[in-house]
């Protein structure tokens, strides 16, 4: 063997957590009311916009650290909301540049709601973690529609 070749270590340790974060994400669906592949742009970014951010208050409950939250968010945005590859690449780009204030107000906010959504799916109040974002949809679909 060349010394200088290094064997890449077999690293599964995301593997439950992306089980635990696919189905919080089909839950936040379920309470939503939504079918998420029929909604419309607006819906669909709204609902990952939000999800990030219960993702994003997962990864610092558990200690994981920015490329972990990052690989998650990815995978989690292709399993549960169906994204493809490019898209979910660039709606968790959009989320990660959104968590600097300043960046994208709209976002940052709604980032915030997830968190606090995460809040609520782990303190099992599921007719909380409903209202809330069903109030950040219907708010952005009342001014879409004038």
């Amino acid at each position: 063997m060349w010394p200088f070749t290094k064997s890449k270590e077999d690293d599964t340790s995301l593997v439950p957590r992306r089980d635990e974060l696919n189905t919080m994400a089909r839950t936040l669906l379920e309470v939503a009311r939504l079918d998420f592949d029929s909604s419309s742009q607006l819906e669909q970014a709204l609902t990952a916009t939000f999800l990030f951010g219960m993702i994003f208050a997962h990864g610092s409950t558990h200690g994981m650290q920015p490329h972990e939250v990052h690989a998650l968010s990815l995978v989690v945005f292709q399993d549960t909301l169906h994204y493809s590859d490019a898209a979910a690449a660039e709606g968790v780009q959009q989320a990660i540049s959104a968590s600097t204030p300043g960046y994208h107000n709209t976002m940052h906010a709604i980032i915030h709601r997830g968190i606090d959504g995460h809040r609520q799916y782990v303190e099992g109040d599921r007719a909380g973690l409903g209202e809330n974002i069903q109030s950040v949809l219907a708010h952005f679909r009342k001014n879409e529609e004038g």
